[in-house]
């Protein structure tokens, strides 16, 4: 059995979370740096250590009048920058797993049509080790020309099969079509909106854990394990919340530490 450690990124308000700006890197490494201190306190250096962060986090984020969402992207050149610093951090922190949310981007070539992209690179040991690119377009970006890059949904680390859905995928069960009947140890869902259902879960019920950080998931996410209920169809159960920072960090992020396992 591997125990798991899971600091997450979350909002008290949403509305209040601007997104990717000019201080945006500097507030996610304070929240690492606080995660890590958390995982010091509460763990026996043991578990599995991951961060994870929701999906947009790199991004400029709003809320509408209407209380929908509306993104900005950001550069490819942005986007690049990001990584350098996201393996650079994980070089100061090399046995956690990080899952740094999502960034939304464009870019355009020529005269064609600027072309849409949301992707959440995953970084362990100094270095990106996956990139997952959202498959499908809620449209928050753009109506149209939004594109994807296939690199796979899952990954491997510490001796554990992981794989990851972004919001939307997960309700198309992306991860779960692919994998055919298959399963992974760890099912990551990293969201602006969505929740775990059911039908899409795709860690084995048998000792299988699923990761969830919603963007405004306070008081549902956390570290899920996944059973069978009594159809024998995969549900998930439990959140474990083991602590959280007793005020915000700058820019509304509050900082919770979750506990699970997974066989």
């Amino acid at each position: 059995m591997t125990e798991i450690l899971a600091a997450m990124i979350e909002f008290d308000n949403v509305a209040d979370f601007g997104g990717a700006d000019s201080g945006s890197y500097d507030q996610f490494d304070d929240a690492l740096s606080r995660a890590d201190a958390m995982m010091s306190q509460y763990g026996n250096g043991k578990e599995l250590k991951m961060f994870v962060a929701p999906e947009y986090y790199f991004s400029g984020h709003s809320i509408t009048e209407k209380g929908g969402t509306a993104i900005t992207s950001l550069s490819r050149s942005q986007k690049h920058s990001l990584y350098d610093k996201i393996a650079q951090s994980s070089k100061s922190y090399p046995n956690m797993l990080i899952i740094p949310g999502s960034i939304a981007y464009s870019k355009a070539r020529g005269f064609s049509k600027r072309k849409y992209y949301n992707v959440c690179p995953i970084a362990a040991n100094g270095r990106i080790i996956h990139k997952y690119y959202k498959q499908t377009n809620d449209t928050y970006q753009s109506t149209d020309d939004y594109k994807s890059k296939d690199y796979g949904a899952t990954f491997a680390h510490a001796n554990l099969d992981f794989g990851i859905d972004i919001c939307l995928d997960h309700g198309h069960k992306m991860l779960k079509s692919s994998l055919g009947n298959a399963t992974v140890d760890v099912h990551i869902l990293i969201a602006d909106g969505a929740a775990p259902s059911p039908m899409s879960i795709a860690a084995s019920t048998d000792g299988g854990a699923m990761v969830f950080c919603n963007m405004a998931g306070r008081g549902k996410n956390g570290v899920l394990s996944v059973v069978a209920n009594k159809f024998g169809n995969p549900n998930t159960a439990g959140r474990n919340m083991v602590a959280e920072l007793s005020q915000p960090l700058t820019g509304g992020m509050q900082v919770a530490l979750y506990r699970g396992s997974v066989n």
